[in-house]
């Protein structure tokens, strides 16, 4: 092997996933302190409950299902269309479960998670892996296509944002190809490495890219009045335009 991938494998396996992760820990802390002291704040403070209960509706809609918000809130759109978003929102929600089940529970990755942080769990046999991490290729790969066709899509989210199931789909890929040598045709060393990295990208990403959201672009910049507290006149009068039919 190569000393200067060897040295670069051993330093993304130590240092770089430590900071990921600890990156990652942090930063989905941060999320839930903040979004949680909102929620709370706004409850406590609110005068109207039927409100806060639906802007919190809303919320858990765009984390979950944003179609459903989409149709509803900004009207317009054909049935079709509607169909359309829904299957992508369960595409995603697959795709997201899988991205989060494999890492977290592949014998490798367990070792790896032992190795650095001294704590281990239960893992998944290794055919059940492959499966899911299969799933996880396929549905990141339609999901990336499926959303690069919705014109609604296309209009509302930052061209960037479609990218994002492709990192988690090369972390998957690299990761196959490091589990079976005999599939893989290139450098095994160098395969592991983009592995690791990719990985360390999309631990870094979860809690400041939005990299497991349905949505990149905020609720609150779809429908204003989603918003804890009440928006001013301008605000609400920014309301996104209606869908267009296709």
């Amino acid at each position: 092997m190569n000393e200067t991938v060897y040295t670069a494998l051993q330093i993304a396996e130590g240092p770089v996933f430590r900071l990921a992760f600890a990156l990652l820990v942090l930063g989905a802390l941060r999320y839930l302190f903040i979004h949680g002291a909102d929620a709370v704040a706004a409850y406590l403070t609110t005068a109207d409950t039927a409100t806060f209960w639906r802007r919190l509706r809303l919320r858990v809609l765009w984390l979950t299902f944003p179609g459903i918000v989409l149709r509803q809130e900004c009207g317009g759109g054909s049935t079709a269309l509607f169909v359309y978003h829904l299957s992508l929102c369960c595409l995603s929600m697959v795709f997201r479960l899988t991205a989060l089940l494999v890492p977290a529970f592949m014998v490798e990755h367990v070792y790896l998670w032992e190795r650095n942080l001294g704590i281990a769990w239960p893992t998944l046999p290794l055919r059940l892996a492959d499966i899911l991490s299969i799933i996880a290729i396929v549905t990141g790969l339609t999901l990336f296509l499926g959303r690069l066709y919705s014109p609604v899509l296309r209009k509302i989210e930052p061209p960037w944002s479609f990218l994002k199931p492709l990192l988690i789909v090369l972390a998957f890929g690299t990761g196959m190809l490091a589990m079976h040598p005999t599939w893989n045709p290139f450098d095994y060393h160098v395969v592991l490495l983009i592995h690791v990295l990719s990985a360390a990208v999309v631990f870094m990403l979860i809690p400041f890219g939005r990299l497991l959201a349905c949505m990149h672009v905020r609720l609150i910049d779809v429908v204003p009045d989603a918003a804890w507290d009440a928006p001013d006149e301008a605000a609400t009068a920014h309301r996104a335009p209606a869908i267009e039919s296709t």
